[in-house]
């Protein structure tokens, strides 16, 4: 059977206050093209289909749009939740996505109660095991479900995980095409930078022994940046990325998704990655203060977003205002200030020293108009004292 892995959609992602969905829109019709012109037999989507947990009107258009255009074409999907995504949300869509031949897991499940089904494809059954994201409070009542301690799985998400694995792919066997779709971060994974960053430490990090032997392709979402898994063989699973760079984070980026054929018993092909064409790229340029005027002219040409450095002599007051009310496709403006020569170091400007005593005379005889007795000048001398011998 004929597969295509995506993944981070992002449905409803701004970029500096520009809303991005009409480009989201533009590359999920590409793969949706894609898909037909292939004859792909099963798309599988990663997680992540949105870019928070209540996305606007005009991303879920988006999102419904392509899975009417590929129910219509007869191709099924698949569909798991991301760390951004609502889960709630996407099991309350469930039912109505299967009138178009998709899918949904938003809440995490074991065997048996709807983290694992069956497809009849091509004339091969895939057995899929589709585990959303799990977060570290929702371990705990995961755990609960596999009848797991969930005092002791609240410290140790790598074991929970594991075993959560274990338990969706238990049921893989050679007679079957043995998928296992999974949000997460693996070891050595490269962040692109436009991730939520704690959902990608180390406390989450998952190490790829916990995948069975016997899965024949491994879809990840997760991770912006399409890539392997490190000391996993490539062919067996990876990471899709994100359809459009999301970030500048991500520039020079090419965004793919993956055309495989997979069959029973036999390891997976990779037909070919597609690199996707919507979208709008970015580019971080840096630009010397007195080349400004002539690398704009430059730039407007360029039909993405732009993000400038701009190293300047002197600070520049209302500069960035100007720079991007007058070029629409720059997007940030930061400013650098060269490093001017140090001055020489000042001489410190001191006067005569004076004793203690003296000056007290001296401020007693401006004040008073006459000079300290000989009593008062020995009750001074004693105060003055009374500190240096008790830290003697």
């Amino acid at each position: 059977m004929k597969l295509l892995h995506t993944a981070d959609w992002h449905a409803g992602r701004t970029l500096h206050g520009q809303e991005r969905t009409s480009e989201i829109r533009a590359a999920l019709r590409e793969i949706a093209e894609l898909a037909k012109t292939e004859a792909v037999d099963l798309i599988l989507v990663a997680g992540d289909v949105y870019d928070s947990h209540n996305p606007s009107a005009e991303a879920e258009a988006a999102v419904y749009e392509f899975f009417l255009e590929t129910g219509r074409a007869g191709i099924p999907s698949v569909v798991i939740a991301g760390n951004h995504d609502s889960p709630s949300r996407l099991d309350a869509v469930s039912r109505l996505l299967k009138l178009s031949q998709v899918q949904v897991v938003g809440h995490p499940k074991v065997a048996g109660q709807g983290g694992v089904f069956e497809l009849s494809l091509g004339g091969e059954t895939a057995r899929v095991a589709a585990l959303p994201f799990v977060s570290e409070r929702r371990i705990v009542k995961v755990g609960e479900l596999l009848g797991a301690d969930p005092g002791a799985w609240l410290a140790k998400y790598q074991e929970g995980m594991r075993r959560l694995v274990a338990n969706v792919t238990e049921g893989f066997s050679s007679d079957a095409v043995n998928l296992l779709l999974l949000h997460a971060t693996m070891d050595g994974a490269t962040l692109s930078q436009s991730e939520y960053t704690f959902h990608c430490t180390d406390s989450y990090a998952l190490a790829p022994d916990l995948f069975p032997e016997r899965a024949n392709y491994v879809a990840l979402g997760h991770i912006h940046k399409s890539q392997s898994v490190q000391n996993y063989p490539e062919h067996a699973g990876r990471y899709a990325g994100s359809i459009l760079q999301l970030d500048f984070g991500e520039s020079g980026d090419d965004k793919v998704v993956y055309l495989l054929e997979a069959r029973p018993g036999r390891p997976t092909e990779t037909l070919r990655a597609h690199k996707l064409s919507a979208g709008k790229r970015l580019q971080r340029v840096t630009v010397e203060e007195a080349d400004l005027e002539r690398r704009l002219l430059e730039l407007e040409g360029f039909g993405g977003w732009l993000k400038l450095n701009l190293r300047l002599a002197r600070p520049r007051p209302g500069l960035k205002d100007r720079v991007k009310s007058q070029h629409p496709n720059v997007l940030v403006v930061e400013t650098e200030l060269q490093s001017a020569p140090e001055a020489p170091e000042e001489a410190l400007v001191t006067g005569p020293s004076i004793d203690l005593l003296d000056a007290y005379a001296r401020y007693a005889l401006e004040r008073r108009g006459q000079p300290l007795d000989e009593a008062l000048r020995a009750a001074f001398r004693d105060l003055h004292a009374e500190p240096e011998e008790a830290s003697a």
